[in-house]
């Protein structure tokens, strides 16, 4: 695969005609994107972003000019999927971050901030690290894990995800998910991963990023429990750590479930406890919305304006990142989710641009609600 230039006087000559009358389109625009909106309230605004695929449906930094433009516009903070760890290191005695450098560096050549997501997370852990022996074992590759990667990005990465998803109070252990680092080493996993964070990169904000705990439901408020405790068990015995994540996918067919009042409770705890919060993943199901595209993109577009005018309004929230920006990219259109689908087949429409790249309601309202939102 051959190298894009990515400066604007590249992209206006490579790019085909279509891409073309998108950028120029982009570039004469005096609106301001999503990032300098949020800029304007001391807030950053990013996206999941793929660097590269050999799908021709989804957008791509390195294969699609118009994609890269839209990027560099709307984001000032990047994430990616490729340094998950069975990605790196497919065997125990090589990791290989090649691939996450490019990422780093077409964030750093256009001025944003780079995420590191996750270093420690059950769904991605390599199959050998299974096979590991005994507990020592564990906790030796845990560390090396941690700090090999943190300590190869030290100074270049905004915050780390040091810990996805840790909470399950439904069959967990005290509130913990029984994953393979809980079995292998026990609860002290979590402060061993985040006391490798800090020491090879002392300046990265540190996040615990959590799922399902943005409802007013039994399970929901549960999680939410149990993540405090974690929190309060940290302090008891100095982990170190800055901020929480929460990821915020959302769906229309559960609106009724977000209750504002409740949510702010629940962030008020978290910055009474002196962290930061970060929205990590947001994005709208809308298999509960109706066929017709006007009102189902309104009905997405309303419930992203009152989460994040709940969300916005605790000023701990330092960033709101879509997981993607366009509808080609998202994992809710990708089809594997049950979860997902429609009954009436249509392809669901999750995020602020549809497939062509065009701005949608949801980009309204999360305009308006960064707009809205008290300055930091």
């Amino acid at each position: 695969m051959h190298e894009i230039c990515f400066d604007r006087r590249c992209i206006m000559l490579g790019a085909a005609s279509a891409a073309l009358m998108w950028v120029c389109g982009e570039a004469r625009s005096a609106e301001p994107g999503l990032a300098q909106i949020a800029a304007s309230k001391g807030l950053l605004y990013g996206s999941l972003i793929r660097l590269s695929s050999q799908s021709a449906r989804a957008g791509y930094l390195l294969t699609d000019a118009a994609y890269a433009q839209m990027v560099a516009r709307q984001c000032s903070l990047y994430v990616s999927v490729n340094m998950f760890w069975k990605l790196v290191a497919p065997t125990a005695a090589k990791t290989d971050l090649s691939s996450v450098d490019r990422v780093a560096s077409w964030a750093q050549a256009h001025g944003m901030g780079f995420r590191g997501t996750p270093l420690v997370w059950h769904h991605q852990t390599p199959s050998w690290y299974d096979a590991l022996p005994d507990r020592a074992a564990a906790v030796r590759a845990l560390e090396e894990r941690v700090r090999t990667t943190c300590g190869h990005f030290a100074g270049k990465v905004q915050s780390w995800d040091v810990v996805n998803e840790p909470i399950l109070t439904q069959g967990g252990a005290d509130g913990l998910r029984k994953n393979v680092f809980f079995e292998k080493i026990g609860p002290q996993y979590l402060d061993i991963a985040f006391h490798a964070a800090r020491e090879a990169d002392p300046k990265a904000l540190l996040t615990l990023n959590e799922n399902s705990i943005e409802y007013d439901s039994p399970n929901h408020l549960s999680r939410r429990r149990a993540l405090l405790a974690v929190l309060d068990g940290f302090r008891q015995r100095d982990t170190p750590i800055d901020a929480i994540g929460i990821q915020s996918h959302l769906a229309t067919e559960y609106s009724n479930r977000l209750d504002q009042k409740s949510l702010a409770g629940f962030l008020k705890e978290i910055s009474d406890r002196g962290h930061k919060i970060m929205i990590t993943e947001m994005d709208v199901a809308d298999r509960g919305s109706p066929s017709d595209t006007g009102a189902r993109d309104a009905e997405v577009a309303a419930l992203y304006r009152r989460y994040l005018d709940v969300v916005l309004d605790n000023r701990a929230v330092i960033a709101v990142i879509t997981w993607g920006l366009t509808d080609r990219e998202s994992w809710i259109t990708r089809g594997d989710q049950k979860a997902f689908h429609r009954a009436d087949g249509l392809p669901p429409r999750p995020l602020p641009f549809d497939d062509e790249y065009r701005p949608k309601k949801a980009y309204g309202a999360i305009a308006a609600a960064l707009e809205s939102a008290p300055g930091r």
